[in-house]
Protein backbone atom coordinates (compact mmCIF):
# COMPACT_ATOMS: atom_id res chain seq x y z
CA UNK A 1 0.00 0.00 0.00
CA UNK A 2 1.56 3.46 -1.16
CA UNK A 3 1.64 6.41 1.38
CA UNK A 4 -1.48 8.68 0.36
CA UNK A 5 -0.57 12.38 -1.20
CA UNK A 6 -3.06 15.33 -1.26
CA UNK A 7 -3.88 16.72 -4.59
CA UNK A 8 -5.04 20.05 -4.74
CA UNK A 9 -8.62 20.32 -6.55
CA UNK A 10 -7.95 23.54 -8.43
CA UNK A 11 -4.54 23.16 -9.92
CA UNK A 12 -4.12 19.74 -9.70
CA UNK A 13 -0.52 18.95 -8.34
CA UNK A 14 0.75 17.46 -4.95
CA UNK A 15 0.73 18.30 -1.62
CA UNK A 16 2.41 16.66 2.11
CA UNK A 17 -0.14 14.64 3.24
CA UNK A 18 -2.33 15.61 5.98
CA UNK A 19 -2.33 19.18 4.04
CA UNK A 20 -5.24 21.81 4.06
CA UNK A 21 -4.38 24.23 1.26
CA UNK A 22 -2.49 23.78 -2.13
CA UNK A 23 1.37 25.44 -1.05
CA UNK A 24 1.38 26.67 -5.18
CA UNK A 25 -2.35 28.06 -5.75
CA UNK A 26 -3.75 28.49 -2.35
CA UNK A 27 -6.85 26.16 -2.98
CA UNK A 28 -8.16 23.94 -0.46
CA UNK A 29 -6.80 20.01 -0.66
CA UNK A 30 -10.10 17.90 -1.27
CA UNK A 31 -8.58 14.33 -2.48
CA UNK A 32 -5.93 11.86 -2.00
CA UNK A 33 -4.46 9.29 -4.46
CA UNK A 34 -1.75 6.65 -3.59
CA UNK A 35 1.92 7.05 -4.40
CA UNK A 36 4.71 4.30 -4.73
CA UNK A 37 6.22 2.89 -1.74
CA UNK A 38 8.79 4.73 0.43
CA UNK A 39 11.93 4.16 -0.48
CA UNK A 40 13.37 5.10 2.82
CA UNK A 41 11.72 2.56 5.07
CA UNK A 42 15.18 0.04 6.03
CA UNK A 43 17.31 2.57 4.88
CA UNK A 44 20.29 3.22 7.29
CA UNK A 45 20.85 7.18 7.95
CA UNK A 46 24.31 8.42 8.60
CA UNK A 47 25.36 5.07 9.04
CA UNK A 48 23.71 4.79 12.23
CA UNK A 49 19.74 4.84 12.44
CA UNK A 50 17.44 2.41 10.92
CA UNK A 51 14.64 3.84 9.38
CA UNK A 52 11.58 1.87 10.63
CA UNK A 53 8.05 4.01 9.74
CA UNK A 54 6.74 7.34 8.23
CA UNK A 55 4.68 8.95 11.21
CA UNK A 56 4.38 12.22 9.39
CA UNK A 57 4.48 14.91 7.07
CA UNK A 58 5.13 18.41 6.45
CA UNK A 59 5.71 21.20 4.08
CA UNK A 60 9.95 20.38 4.16
CA UNK A 61 10.25 17.04 4.93
CA UNK A 62 9.01 13.78 6.39
CA UNK A 63 9.04 12.34 10.34
CA UNK A 64 10.37 8.75 10.38
CA UNK A 65 10.34 6.43 13.39
CA UNK A 66 13.88 5.23 13.48
CA UNK A 67 16.32 3.47 15.51
CA UNK A 68 19.94 3.77 16.47
CA UNK A 69 21.48 0.95 15.34
CA UNK A 70 23.83 0.51 18.29
CA UNK A 71 21.80 1.72 21.21
CA UNK A 72 18.76 0.34 20.19
CA UNK A 73 16.88 3.37 21.34
CA UNK A 74 13.81 5.44 19.28
CA UNK A 75 14.29 8.49 17.53
CA UNK A 76 12.87 10.95 15.41
CA UNK A 77 14.27 11.70 12.08
CA UNK A 78 13.21 14.59 9.82
CA UNK A 79 13.92 14.03 6.18
CA UNK A 80 14.61 16.95 3.73
CA UNK A 81 11.84 15.89 1.20
CA UNK A 82 13.71 14.41 -2.05
CA UNK A 83 12.43 17.30 -4.78
CA UNK A 84 14.06 20.24 -2.24
CA UNK A 85 17.31 18.74 -2.12
CA UNK A 86 17.85 20.79 -5.05
CA UNK A 87 16.53 23.98 -3.71
CA UNK A 88 19.48 25.86 -2.11
CA UNK A 89 16.88 28.05 -0.01
CA UNK A 90 15.29 25.04 1.23
CA UNK A 91 18.59 23.23 2.41
CA UNK A 92 18.99 26.34 4.29
CA UNK A 93 15.93 26.68 5.68
CA UNK A 94 15.85 23.08 6.88
CA UNK A 95 19.68 23.64 8.37
CA UNK A 96 18.62 26.57 10.09
CA UNK A 97 15.82 24.09 12.05
CA UNK A 98 18.68 22.24 13.31
CA UNK A 99 20.37 25.10 14.46
CA UNK A 100 17.57 26.86 15.89
CA UNK A 101 16.71 24.19 17.92
CA UNK A 102 19.40 23.19 18.87
CA UNK A 103 20.08 26.26 20.93
CA UNK A 104 17.27 25.81 23.04
CA UNK A 105 18.20 24.02 26.06
CA UNK A 106 14.71 23.64 27.93
CA UNK A 107 12.28 20.50 28.63
CA UNK A 108 9.33 21.73 27.03
CA UNK A 109 11.52 22.18 24.01
CA UNK A 110 11.91 19.12 21.04
CA UNK A 111 15.89 18.04 21.96
CA UNK A 112 18.11 18.14 18.64
CA UNK A 113 20.51 14.83 18.41
CA UNK A 114 22.30 14.99 15.43
CA UNK A 115 22.33 16.74 11.80
CA UNK A 116 23.71 15.61 8.62
CA UNK A 117 23.75 14.87 5.14
CA UNK A 118 23.88 11.25 3.94
CA UNK A 119 26.08 10.10 1.17
CA UNK A 120 23.40 10.09 -1.39
CA UNK A 121 22.10 13.62 -0.64
CA UNK A 122 19.51 13.11 1.71
CA UNK A 123 19.56 15.91 4.70
CA UNK A 124 18.47 14.99 8.31
CA UNK A 125 18.08 15.51 11.65
CA UNK A 126 17.59 13.39 14.53
CA UNK A 127 15.45 14.30 17.36
CA UNK A 128 14.25 12.92 20.54
CA UNK A 129 11.54 10.28 19.88
CA UNK A 130 7.89 11.39 21.72
CA UNK A 131 5.64 8.62 22.76
CA UNK A 132 2.60 10.57 22.70
CA UNK A 133 0.12 12.75 20.74
CA UNK A 134 -0.62 16.23 19.62
CA UNK A 135 -2.64 18.62 21.07
CA UNK A 136 -4.77 19.05 17.71
CA UNK A 137 -5.66 14.86 18.30
CA UNK A 138 -6.28 15.58 21.71
CA UNK A 139 -8.59 18.51 21.12
CA UNK A 140 -10.81 16.88 18.45
CA UNK A 141 -11.04 13.52 20.75
CA UNK A 142 -12.02 14.90 23.72
CA UNK A 143 -13.36 18.32 22.37
CA UNK A 144 -13.25 21.69 24.71
CA UNK A 145 -10.73 20.97 27.31
CA UNK A 146 -11.40 21.88 30.63
CA UNK A 147 -9.79 25.60 31.81
CA UNK A 148 -7.35 24.00 34.17
CA UNK A 149 -6.17 21.72 31.65
CA UNK A 150 -5.99 24.83 28.69
CA UNK A 151 -3.78 26.50 31.40
CA UNK A 152 -1.36 23.82 32.70
CA UNK A 153 -0.89 23.44 28.46
CA UNK A 154 -0.72 26.52 27.62
CA UNK A 155 1.79 27.35 30.47
CA UNK A 156 3.86 24.98 29.06
CA UNK A 157 3.90 26.12 25.63
CA UNK A 158 4.47 29.70 27.04
CA UNK A 159 7.99 28.63 28.88
CA UNK A 160 8.74 26.53 25.61
CA UNK A 161 8.31 30.16 23.67
CA UNK A 162 9.95 32.27 26.41
CA UNK A 163 13.09 29.97 26.02
CA UNK A 164 13.08 30.54 22.46
CA UNK A 165 12.40 34.65 22.79
CA UNK A 166 15.40 34.19 24.83
CA UNK A 167 17.84 32.95 22.73
CA UNK A 168 16.71 35.32 19.77
CA UNK A 169 14.66 32.97 17.92
CA UNK A 170 10.79 33.32 17.15
CA UNK A 171 8.93 29.95 16.16
CA UNK A 172 6.70 31.38 13.71
CA UNK A 173 4.70 28.36 13.22
CA UNK A 174 3.11 27.44 16.33
CA UNK A 175 -0.27 25.59 16.35
CA UNK A 176 -1.65 22.35 18.12
CA UNK A 177 -0.02 19.46 15.66
CA UNK A 178 3.59 21.17 16.63
CA UNK A 179 2.06 20.71 20.57
CA UNK A 180 3.25 16.88 21.66
CA UNK A 181 1.36 15.81 24.95
CA UNK A 182 3.24 13.38 26.66
CA UNK A 183 2.50 11.22 29.78
CA UNK A 184 4.62 11.07 32.20
CA UNK A 185 4.87 9.66 35.47
CA UNK A 186 5.23 13.16 37.08
CA UNK A 187 2.68 14.62 34.51
CA UNK A 188 0.49 12.81 32.79
CA UNK A 189 -0.10 15.85 30.31
CA UNK A 190 3.46 17.18 30.01
CA UNK A 191 4.02 19.40 26.88
CA UNK A 192 6.83 19.26 24.09
CA UNK A 193 6.75 22.03 21.56
CA UNK A 194 8.03 20.70 17.83
CA UNK A 195 8.82 21.97 14.68
CA UNK A 196 11.15 25.05 14.48
CA UNK A 197 11.25 24.20 10.82
CA UNK A 198 10.62 28.34 10.01
CA UNK A 199 12.10 29.59 12.92
CA UNK A 200 13.53 33.28 12.67
CA UNK A 201 16.70 33.50 14.48
CA UNK A 202 17.56 37.12 15.65
CA UNK A 203 20.36 38.81 16.51
CA UNK A 204 20.69 40.61 19.49
CA UNK A 205 20.22 44.15 18.09
CA UNK A 206 16.82 42.28 16.39
CA UNK A 207 17.84 41.92 12.96
CA UNK A 208 18.42 38.85 10.71
CA UNK A 209 20.40 35.89 11.82
CA UNK A 210 23.05 37.22 9.08
CA UNK A 211 22.75 34.44 6.91
CA UNK A 212 21.48 36.01 4.11
CA UNK A 213 18.14 33.64 3.63
CA UNK A 214 15.12 35.83 1.81
CA UNK A 215 11.95 34.15 1.07
CA UNK A 216 10.25 34.43 -2.13
CA UNK A 217 8.73 37.52 -3.30
CA UNK A 218 5.50 37.73 -1.27
CA UNK A 219 5.52 34.55 0.03
CA UNK A 220 4.51 33.99 3.72
CA UNK A 221 5.79 31.04 5.91
CA UNK A 222 2.92 29.72 8.28
CA UNK A 223 -0.15 28.05 8.74
CA UNK A 224 -2.91 30.72 7.88
CA UNK A 225 -5.67 29.76 10.96
CA UNK A 226 -2.60 30.79 13.59
CA UNK A 227 -0.64 33.33 11.87
CA UNK A 228 -0.60 37.04 13.13
CA UNK A 229 -1.55 40.22 11.28
CA UNK A 230 2.02 40.94 11.29
CA UNK A 231 3.42 37.91 9.89
CA UNK A 232 0.39 38.18 7.06
CA UNK A 233 1.34 41.23 5.78
CA UNK A 234 4.82 39.80 6.03
CA UNK A 235 6.17 42.60 8.51
CA UNK A 236 9.38 42.12 10.82
CA UNK A 237 8.42 39.66 13.53
CA UNK A 238 9.19 39.50 17.40
CA UNK A 239 7.79 37.43 20.21
CA UNK A 240 4.67 38.78 19.74
CA UNK A 241 4.12 37.09 16.73
CA UNK A 242 3.86 33.63 18.98
CA UNK A 243 1.86 35.47 21.70
CA UNK A 244 -0.91 35.93 18.94
CA UNK A 245 -0.59 32.04 17.77
CA UNK A 246 -1.36 31.30 21.20
CA UNK A 247 -3.87 33.22 21.78
CA UNK A 248 -5.56 31.10 18.33
CA UNK A 249 -4.80 27.88 20.15
CA UNK A 250 -5.84 28.87 23.57
CA UNK A 251 -9.19 29.71 21.80
CA UNK A 252 -9.61 26.67 20.04
CA UNK A 253 -8.94 24.27 22.95
CA UNK A 254 -11.33 25.78 25.46
CA UNK A 255 -13.98 26.27 22.64
CA UNK A 256 -13.01 22.95 20.01
CA UNK A 257 -13.40 25.65 17.17
CA UNK A 258 -11.07 28.06 15.10
CA UNK A 259 -11.74 31.68 15.64
CA UNK A 260 -11.22 32.31 12.28
CA UNK A 261 -11.89 30.20 9.12
CA UNK A 262 -12.47 30.56 5.49
CA UNK A 263 -12.67 28.20 2.28
CA UNK A 264 -8.94 29.44 0.54
CA UNK A 265 -5.73 31.05 2.56
CA UNK A 266 -7.22 34.56 1.50
CA UNK A 267 -10.26 34.38 3.49
CA UNK A 268 -8.62 33.37 6.70
CA UNK A 269 -5.96 35.86 6.23
CA UNK A 270 -8.03 38.59 5.61
CA UNK A 271 -10.29 37.25 8.97
CA UNK A 272 -7.22 37.79 11.35
CA UNK A 273 -6.39 41.36 9.56
CA UNK A 274 -9.95 42.85 9.91
CA UNK A 275 -12.44 40.53 11.86
CA UNK A 276 -13.29 41.62 15.23
CA UNK A 277 -12.06 38.67 17.52
CA UNK A 278 -15.51 35.94 18.13
CA UNK A 279 -17.04 35.83 21.53
CA UNK A 280 -16.40 32.27 22.86
CA UNK A 281 -19.09 32.84 25.37
CA UNK A 282 -22.32 30.98 23.34
CA UNK A 283 -19.38 28.19 23.06
CA UNK A 284 -18.19 28.10 26.41
CA UNK A 285 -20.46 29.99 28.88
CA UNK A 286 -18.34 28.53 31.65
CA UNK A 287 -14.84 29.94 31.14
CA UNK A 288 -14.26 32.70 33.50
CA UNK A 289 -14.06 35.99 32.52
CA UNK A 290 -10.84 36.93 33.08
CA UNK A 291 -9.58 34.32 30.71
CA UNK A 292 -11.84 35.18 28.49
CA UNK A 293 -10.06 39.10 28.55
CA UNK A 294 -6.57 37.07 28.30
CA UNK A 295 -6.97 35.30 25.13
CA UNK A 296 -8.78 38.34 23.69
CA UNK A 297 -5.61 40.36 24.40
CA UNK A 298 -3.13 37.74 23.11
CA UNK A 299 -4.97 38.06 19.63
CA UNK A 300 -5.59 41.97 19.64
CA UNK A 301 -4.94 43.02 16.14
CA UNK A 302 -2.26 45.34 17.21
CA UNK A 303 0.62 44.03 18.83
CA UNK A 304 1.18 46.94 20.61
CA UNK A 305 -1.84 46.01 22.37
CA UNK A 306 -0.91 42.13 23.25
CA UNK A 307 1.04 41.07 26.37
CA UNK A 308 4.13 42.42 26.02
CA UNK A 309 6.15 39.66 27.95
CA UNK A 310 5.73 35.71 28.87
CA UNK A 311 5.78 37.38 32.70
CA UNK A 312 2.81 39.24 31.95
CA UNK A 313 1.02 36.19 30.69
CA UNK A 314 2.17 34.09 33.44
CA UNK A 315 0.46 36.90 35.82
CA UNK A 316 -2.67 36.05 34.34
CA UNK A 317 -2.54 32.69 34.46
CA UNK A 318 -2.13 32.50 37.85
CA UNK A 319 -5.06 34.62 38.79
CA UNK A 320 -7.40 32.85 36.75
CA UNK A 321 -6.13 29.63 38.18
CA UNK A 322 -6.41 31.09 41.47
CA UNK A 323 -9.98 32.24 40.71
CA UNK A 324 -11.18 28.60 39.83
CA UNK A 325 -13.48 26.29 41.88
CA UNK A 326 -12.07 23.71 44.13
CA UNK A 327 -12.40 20.12 42.63
CA UNK A 328 -16.32 18.75 42.53
CA UNK A 329 -17.78 22.07 42.86
CA UNK A 330 -20.59 22.41 40.24
CA UNK A 331 -23.29 24.66 38.89
CA UNK A 332 -26.52 22.50 37.55
CA UNK A 333 -25.98 23.53 33.25
CA UNK A 334 -22.46 25.00 33.08
CA UNK A 335 -20.68 22.49 30.31
CA UNK A 336 -18.42 20.08 32.08
CA UNK A 337 -19.62 20.29 35.62
CA UNK A 338 -17.34 23.24 36.28
CA UNK A 339 -18.41 26.20 38.52
CA UNK A 340 -17.03 29.46 36.56
CA UNK A 341 -14.34 31.66 37.73
CA UNK A 342 -14.64 35.57 38.06
CA UNK A 343 -12.46 38.59 38.50
CA UNK A 344 -9.93 37.97 41.24
CA UNK A 345 -10.98 40.53 43.17
CA UNK A 346 -12.04 38.80 46.76
CA UNK A 347 -15.17 39.12 46.43
CA UNK A 348 -17.86 36.58 44.58
CA UNK A 349 -19.72 38.05 41.60
CA UNK A 350 -22.31 36.46 39.48
CA UNK A 351 -19.53 34.82 37.67
CA UNK A 352 -18.89 32.60 40.31
CA UNK A 353 -21.78 32.18 42.45
CA UNK A 354 -22.65 28.33 43.64
CA UNK A 355 -25.61 27.06 43.78
CA UNK A 356 -26.08 24.67 47.05
CA UNK A 357 -27.24 21.04 46.37
CA UNK A 358 -31.10 20.69 47.83
CA UNK A 359 -30.53 18.31 51.06
CA UNK A 360 -32.65 15.23 50.03
CA UNK A 361 -34.95 15.38 52.88
CA UNK A 362 -36.40 18.82 52.22
CA UNK A 363 -38.37 17.60 48.67
CA UNK A 364 -41.60 16.40 50.50
CA UNK A 365 -41.84 19.61 52.81
CA UNK A 366 -44.04 22.39 51.88
CA UNK A 367 -44.74 25.74 53.15
CA UNK A 368 -46.75 26.07 56.10
CA UNK A 369 -49.64 28.23 54.04
CA UNK A 370 -49.75 25.31 51.54
CA UNK A 371 -50.17 22.45 53.45
CA UNK A 372 -52.70 23.83 55.80
CA UNK A 373 -54.79 25.28 52.24
CA UNK A 374 -54.11 21.23 51.13
CA UNK A 375 -55.67 20.31 54.75
CA UNK A 376 -58.77 22.37 54.48
CA UNK A 377 -59.82 21.18 51.46
CA UNK A 378 -59.15 17.55 52.74
CA UNK A 379 -61.73 18.84 56.01
CA UNK A 380 -63.82 20.00 53.65
CA UNK A 381 -64.15 16.91 51.84
CA UNK A 382 -65.13 15.48 55.29
CA UNK A 383 -61.61 14.24 56.45
CA UNK A 384 -61.38 15.38 59.79
CA UNK A 385 -58.54 12.86 60.36
CA UNK A 386 -56.90 13.94 57.57
CA UNK A 387 -56.76 17.37 58.37
CA UNK A 388 -54.87 16.61 62.05
CA UNK A 389 -52.12 14.30 59.66
CA UNK A 390 -51.41 16.56 57.19
CA UNK A 391 -51.05 19.31 60.13
CA UNK A 392 -48.01 17.62 60.82
CA UNK A 393 -46.98 16.24 57.73
CA UNK A 394 -46.62 19.59 55.88
CA UNK A 395 -46.19 22.08 59.03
Amino acid sequence: MGVPVSICSSCGRGAPQGSRFCPFCGGRIQSERPKPADPLIGMVVGDKYIVRELIGSGAMGSIYRAEHKDLSRPVALKMLHKHLLIDEGQVHRFHREARAASRLHHPNCISILDFGRTADGWFYIAMEYLNGRDLSRMISREGPLPVATVIHIARQVLDALDEAHGGNVVHRDLKPENIMIEALRSDSQFVKVLDFGIAKIRDSDGGDDGSGFKTATGMVFGTPEYMSPEQIRGDELDGRSDYYSLGIVLYQMLTGVMPYGGDSVIEIATAHLINPIPNMRPLRPDVPERMVRLVEKLIEKKRENRFQSAAEIRAEFAAVERALPAPGQEVPGAKGGLVPGGDDHGQDSADTMVVPAVPSQRFWKLSPSLGLAIGLTIFLSGGLLALVLSHFLFR
